[in-house]
């Protein structure tokens, strides 16, 4: 199988020939160390990320389209620029890959009524897509993103009014999430016909301990938009892959209920426990995720991430459906060795059938080394004990450029 062939059994709850991989975008100093100074640009591009693609091994490219809120280019709007809908953002290297939000353009119900909705259709939001379909040359899978409701709502009105419209007016609320769902969707029916292989909405609704809204005003007000952009998306016959950062425990059936393929990122520390999701709804569901980039990825040995990527592939890749990447991203504040054993570890012990015989006995080689430092997480178990020894390391200091 090539990547593109990989990836997408995978997607689909397959088994393929081995264990694909995944990310979104790397960090400015990874793609510096891999490519040279002489990259296309200091923020995303299709073309970087098409060569970091083939350089790691990635199964797949990501891209964004124009419009793809709170994320630009610095070449083509400097470290300030305000978007299509009239929202602010600041941006610098240390803000990769996205920027700040200086400003809300809803305030209230009368500036929602006389927001100028930009054309979903614009042939510009595809020039990445295209692109990248390009470049992929259907060795890689294609992976187009557009957001989700909740996410787009809040890059126009902000967290404080979304709150304050959820407990005084909840049909504003309503009408702001249905019409950001809309539009989105059109976006992403953009990119199936510019050829992508799959759509990725990013529509983060978790925090570590839970919702960032009660699970059942979830359920009344963003699952049926959600559902609805997913079920259009769908229709096309394009598999979704729903991305949300958190804890998603208390929604995790109705995650499933909708007509998605895949998970992401499955945070670990957010207590998404790979190993659970799988025995709960084995191949209905890919997960895409699970390595820790908030302890293990920064702060542990190569060990540590070899020993964690294993577990793993013991306890969640078994009859496929399973794709390896970090629980938020390869950022970069994570030392470049750990990346690579996340990929070399991928490679030597991913292919299937799974060799588990070898699997089990390089975990208990490097247990018996002593090589995790207490520091990895369990697949299969969430370790607290872990993660107060991770609390007292010293911070290694973020490299930015």
């Amino acid at each position: 199988m090539n990547g593109r062939e990989r990836f997408l059994t995978a997607l689909r709850g397959g088994q393929p020939d081995r264990v694909p991989m995944f990310e979104t975008h790397f960090c400015l100093r990874f793609i510096r160390e891999a490519l040279g100074p002489d990259i296309n640009s200091p923020y995303h591009n299709v073309d970087d990320e098409a060569k970091m693609s083939r350089l790691t091994g990635l199964d797949m490219l990501w891209t964004a389209p124009v419009g793809f809120t709170s994320f630009a280019s610095i070449l083509q709007h400097g470290e300030r620029y305000q978007d299509e809908w009239g929202t602010w953002y600041g941006m610098d290297e240390s803000s990769w890959p996205g920027s700040w939000m200086e400003n809300t353009v809803v305030n209230d119900r009368e500036e929602w009524r006389k927001l100028n909705f930009p054309d979903p259709s614009l042939p510009i939001r595809t020039e990445q897509a295209r692109r990248a379909v390009e470049l992929a040359n259907g060795e890689l899978a294609v992976v187009g993103a557009v957001r989700g409701p909740f996410s787009g709502a809040w890059m126009v009105a902000g967290m404080v009014n979304m709150g304050r419209w959820l407990q005084k007016e909840p049909d504003l609320f309503d009408d702001v999430l249905r019409e950001m769902a809309r539009w989105n969707t059109q976006v992403g029916l953009q990119e199936i016909a510019a050829g992508v292989d799959a759509i990725m909405i990013h529509d983060d609704w978790g925090m570590n301990m839970g919702l960032m809204v009660n699970p059942d005003l979830w359920r009344r007000y963003v699952y049926p938009h959600i559902a609805e952009e997913v079920e259009t998306l769908a229709a096309t016959g394009t598999p979704i892959i729903m991305h949300s950062d958190g804890n998603l425990n208390a929604i995790m059936d109705e995650i499933v209920g909708m007509k998605i393929s895949a998970l992401n990122p499955v945070q670990r520390n957010s207590s998404m426990d790979a190993f659970a999701l799988k025995q709960k709804y084995g191949n209905r569901l890919c997960l895409i995720g699970n390595i820790s980039a908030s302890q293990t990825l920064p702060y542990g040995t190569p060990g540590d991430v070899e020993l964690q990527a294993l577990e793993l592939l013991r306890d969640v890749a078994p009859g496929g459906a399973f794709i390896m990447a970090p629980d938020h991203s390869y950022h970069g504040g994570i030392p470049s060795a750990n990346v690579w054993q996340v990929f070399e570890t991928c490679k030597k012990y991913g292919a299937y059938p799974l060799d588990q015989d070898a699997i089990r006995a390089r975990i208990e080689e490097l247990q018996a080394e002593g090589r995790n430092s207490q520091v990895t997480i369990s697949a299969s178990q969430p370790d607290k004990a872990a993660a107060a020894e991770v609390a007292k390391r010293p911070r290694p200091r973020r490299e930015v450029g």
